[in-house]
This record gives C-alpha cells, sequence and structure tokens, in this order.
C-alpha cells in the first residue's frame, strides 16, 4: 500500500495541476478572509461584537480547489486512458482505490494546513494593524478543525464523485454546479427544502454552521454540528464505495 499512495503522488506531482489548485485555493481564502476582515474592522469601529468565528473559518472556501483536485483524480485516468496501465499495475481495484484516496488525502492535508496558515496569518496581521484585538473565543478553535476537516472531506467527495460519474467534464460541471448553484436554490426550494438538511451541502453548513442557521428559510432546520460532520463524511465513503463498485468493478478496456 505504501508504494501504491508513493506512485499515486508521483503522478499528482507529475502535472502541473496540484500547483494550480494550491494558488486557487490560496486565492479562496485570501478573498474570503479579507472579506470578514473589513467586516470586522467595520463591526469594531461601530461597537458591534466581532465575529471572530467566521473570520478564523475562511479557509473552508477554498473547497472548490479540493473539490476539483479529487475529481481529477480518476476521471484523468479514464479520459486519457492510463487507467489500463493502472491496473496492470495494481489488479486489486479496491486497493487501487484505497490508494488513490489515501494520495488525495495526503495532499487535501497539506492544501488545507496552507490555506489556514493563511487564513490565521491575514486575518492577525491585518486586524493588529488596525487595533482590532484578536481573540480565539467564540469556539474559534473548533471551527478552524472543522475547516480543516472540511477541506479534506471534499477532496475525498470530488474523488468519488469522479469515481461515480467517471466522465471528466460531467464530474466537473455537476460538481462545481451543485455546491455553487444548485445547493444554495435547495435550500430555498418548498418540499425539496425540508430534507435539505441531509443533502451534502446541508451535512457542511451544519458542520460549520457553530450551531446558528442564518439566512435560512425557518423550517429549515439544519442537523447538530457534529452529526452533520458524520453525514458528511458518510456522503464522501458511499460515493468512493458506489464508484468502486459501479465502475472499478466492470472491465475498463
Amino acid at each position: 500500500m505504501i508504494n501504491l499512495v508513493r506512485s499515486e503522488v508521483l503522478k499528482i506531482r507529475s502535472t502541473q495541476v496540484w500547483f494550480w489548485m494550491v494558488l486557487l485555493a490560496a486565492a479562496f481564502t485570501a478573498l474570503g478572509t479579507i472579506g470578514m476582515v473589513v467586516t470586522a474592522i467595520n463591526d469594531h469601529d461601530n461597537g458591534a461584537p466581532v465575529d471572530y468565528y467566521s473570520v478564523f473559518t475562511q479557509s473552508e472556501g477554498a473547497g472548490v480547489a479540493l473539490l476539483v483536485l479529487g475529481l481529477l483524480g480518476l476521471t484523468t485516468e479514464f479520459r486519457h486512458k492510463t487507467i489500463t496501465p493502472t491496473l496492470l499495475a495494481t489488479p486489486n481495484r479496491w486497493q487501487l482505490l484505497a490508494g488513490k484516496a489515501a494520495s488525495y488525502a495526503v495532499f487535501a492535508v497539506i492544501y488545507a494546513l496552507i490555506c489556514v496558515a493563511l487564513n490565521f496569518a491575514i486575518a492577525i496581521i491585518w486586524l493588529s494593524s488596525v487595533g482590532v484585538p484578536v481573540e480565539f473565543g467564540q469556539g474559534v478553535p473548533g471551527g478552524v478543525a472543522k475547516a480543516f476537516a472540511t477541506l479534506v472531506m471534499t477532496g475525498m467527495f470530488g474523488l468519488g464523485l469522479g469515481a461515480v460519474l467517471r466522465n471528466q467534464a460531467a464530474a466537473m460541471v455537476f460538481g462545481i454546479v451543485y455546491f455553487f448553484i444548485l445547493d444554495p436554490v435547495l435550500n430555498f426550494t418548498p418540499w425539496v427544502r425540508k430534507v435539505y438538511a441531509y443533502t451534502p451541502g446541508g451535512a457542511v453548513q451544519a458542520f460549520l454552521s457553530n450551531g446558528n442557521a442564518e439566512g435560512l428559510p425557518g423550517d429549515v432546520n439544519l442537523l447538530a454540528p457534529a452529526a452533520g460532520g458524520l453525514l458528511f463524511l458518510a456522503w464522501t465513503l458511499a460515493l468512493l464505495i458506489i464508484g468502486g463498485r459501479i465502475n472499478l468493478s466492470r472491465d475498463i478496456s
């Protein structure tokens, strides 16, 4: 398994995709942090309480980069027909999937660490420079840990979605459209919004919510944060298992 993970890591590093995804993740983190820091400064100047939880959890905004990175994990192999030599090298298809999941988890952890560090650097330096006190109450440590875990799970979610859909373009479009367009629509759609809490997007929002459900209709009740995190993990594992069963357990060539 160690050799398999090393091989998969080498595959990721052999292209420039990982580098561009790092830049994308950093850009989303920086933009989100800048926006929340500006809000925090305005709140402080107006005598309102500063939402430190939101300030220090903006690294989760880099989820789109982790999603795309995961989506490319298997879809690239199918698109460029490299899946056949890959399976010749590792005939056990479940072992192959486990190796890919482990290698992409390694990269997801590195990405998450970079994003958390960037979030803290921007927020602490900027707030301190304008005289706004930096505090880590309001559940901030737990929020940072949840943002970190969300980024890692999002990478694995993308890998599982790619395993299910197989087609790179379809997986990319569906994943991005779901989280950035369809998900916000679902929580305001009658009838559908009553089960929104059990969707992947609802689970992520619950996990990161700090117990608050701001901006949602009154009849939308999110799960508890811990339950939301477990549900998103369950969605991720389910996609990996289904994708492995559908597309890795049948004839490839």
